[in-house]
């Protein structure tokens, strides 16, 4: 059984040390936290040329996936710490992923919400994002860390993103379609605390996994590594390190569906939200041309007579014209 810590609010960068330390020191845990002040993460593939530097907003990158993610004191933090060698028959991310979440969804389930966990890593309700989640290896110890939404700014998100005004604007947007707050979801309660939600997660996080709750954080036995830690995420060469970069302009909204634009200086500056899984365009910014959304390539053959826009848009679709003559 993993031990249990509901940690409650600690500062920016000891919300992230924590799930990197544990690993170090050979430690099992599932963590409940939320940052006193807001803060950058970086996923550890990611190029630092995502993150608007004149935000004014702390930074660091983090050893797990996952994209650049805006995190502040409305949201609870779950952090999942396991030794695969205690646990033999979680052999796939996907196991991973299911042994970390389900607990979260039963836990939003309880509260009356049909949740429901979108591969590879968001808990949606009503097909919006109120979890994103983010995995991978750290030392021997498998991790997987996400949050719940309380509140949520998708301009204070938009702002800390690099780009133009306009994709700032289309994400902002994007992002009021397509997540939710547990505060949204339940109109007329009241404000949720972030108190309640972290003994609402211990208690499903003990229900389901068997997770054990600790009266009490070892902070005498963390603190040197965590020090340690704090130093290695904050390091320049590891923080500013150039990561992948598609094609085009990408920015995630929720698993399946991303903002893109092309990365040819053109105008007007189209951006479009693509959805991966039906590559579909389901929507527009800035098109000189009025077209039928949702669209897809076939669809974009049709309508869009200009060949340059038309060939942008295939771009933002992750289609090849010749495969279109195949088809």
């Amino acid at each position: 059984m993993l031990p249990l810590y509901t940690v409650g609010e600690v500062n920016w960068l000891t919300s992230q040390a924590l799930y990197h330390g544990l690993p170090v020191m050979q430690e099992e845990g599932v963590i409940l936290c939320w940052p006193k002040e807001p803060y950058v993460s970086l996923g550890c593939h990611q190029d630092w040329e995502e993150f608007d530097e004149t935000s004014g907003v702390s930074v660091v990158r983090r050893q797990v996936g996952g994209s650049l993610v805006y995190l502040d004191d409305q949201q609870v933090f779950f952090q999942i710490i396991a030794n695969p060698s205690n646990h033999p028959r979680l052999k796939t991310p996907a196991h991973w992923y299911h042994f970390a979440l389900d607990p979260v969804i039963a836990a939003l389930n309880h509260l009356g919400f049909e949740a429901w966990f979108k591969q590879p890593a968001d808990i949606l309700i009503h097909d919006r994002k109120i979890s994103g989640n983010a995995g991978g290896q750290i030392e021997d110890s498998a991790v997987i860390v996400g949050n719940i939404l309380l509140q949520f700014s998708p301009e204070h998100m938009a702002q800390v993103r690099a780009g133009s005004d306009m994709l700032k604007r289309a994400f902002a947007e994007a992002m009021t379609q397509h997540l939710v707050t547990l505060d949204t979801l339940t109109v007329g309660r009241g404000k949720w605390t972030r108190e309640e939600v972290m003994e609402l997660l211990a208690r499903f996080f003990h229900q389901e996994m068997g997770a054990e709750i600790q009266s009490s954080v070892p902070w005498d036995r963390w603190l040197d590594a965590l020090n340690q830690v704090n130093e290695r995420l904050l390091n320049p060469d590891w923080l500013h390190v150039a990561g992948y970069r598609p094609p085009y302009h990408q920015v995630k909204v929720r698993e399946g569906v991303y903002l893109r634009q092309t990365r040819r200086e053109i105008s007007p500056e189209i951006i479009a939200e693509i959805n991966t899984e039906s590559r579909t365009i389901t929507a527009l910014w800035n098109s000189p041309i009025s077209v039928s959304l949702p669209i897809d390539a076939a669809g974009v053959r049709e309508e869009v007579s200009d060949s340059f826009l038309r060939m942008i848009l295939y771009e933002l679709m992750d289609v090849r014209s010749k495969d279109l003559t195949l088809s």
